[in-house]
């Protein structure tokens, strides 16, 4: 299945009301690196859910919210928000 990417139509400075209308949270990059494998993942769209290459950690939830899923001692964060909310 693939997997539309909200950044790909979007850009940091846009305003929130032209992101709603197209579907489009506050999260302009919902990612992290994982300090084990050294991996950054990326949640694309609302209900993407990744694994990092060891499965040691998970993201979900694209520009809506911020899932983070398994060993967080081993996460470091790498959100970033749209520069008009």
């Amino acid at each position: 299945m693939k997997t539309t990417d909200y950044q790909k139509f979007t850009t940091i400075d846009m305003p929130v009301e032209e992101r709603r209308k197209l579907d489009v949270g506050n999260i302009w990059s919902n990612a992290c690196k994982c300090k084990k494998c050294k991996q950054t993942i990326r949640s694309k769209n609302r209900h993407n859910f990744r694994y990092c290459k060891c499965k040691s950690i998970a993201v979900d939830g694209g520009s809506w919210y911020a899932r983070r899923v398994g060993e967080l001692e081993s996460m470091e964060e790498k959100i970033i928000m749209y520069n008009k909310i």
